[in-house]
């Protein structure tokens, strides 16, 4: 899949932060003050993760610290707003990354298009 790899490419963004491409193709994106560098795929398991975690954040409605473990098995220590705006980041970069796949698998290979002039256009 052709991805986007601008060192400034922005996947998604909110006012918690942004998912950016890294330079080989992978995303960063901000966590607990760090930048966490990751594989697409990784991110939806990441996602997931959080997403339990997020249900009882939004139950508890309290002001909190929360862990969260990230693939590396390191723990990250969240308060109750960074667990919810981070659980928007990545639920907004994982629909990007759907739209990405759309788009790919929706692309026509050039060399397999007989080019011969515009094509025919109906008007109503």
């Amino acid at each position: 899949m052709d991805r986007m790899s601008s060192d400034d490419a922005v996947l998604f963004s909110t006012d918690y932060g942004a998912v950016r491409w890294a330079p080989d193709g992978q995303l960063s994106l901000p966590l607990s003050g760090e930048c966490l560098t990751m594989d697409p795929d990784e991110v939806s398991a990441l996602h997931e993760g959080l997403e339990s975690l997020a249900a009882q954040v939004y139950r508890c409605n309290c002001d909190c610290r929360w862990q969260l473990r990230v693939d590396d098995g390191a723990t990250v220590v969240l308060g109750t707003d960074e667990v919810l705006r981070l659980h928007s980041l990545l639920r907004g970069a994982l629909v990007m990354l759907e739209l990405h796949d759309i788009l790919d698998a929706a692309a026509i290979d050039a060399s397999g298009v007989n080019d011969d002039g515009p094509r025919p256009t109906s008007e109503a």
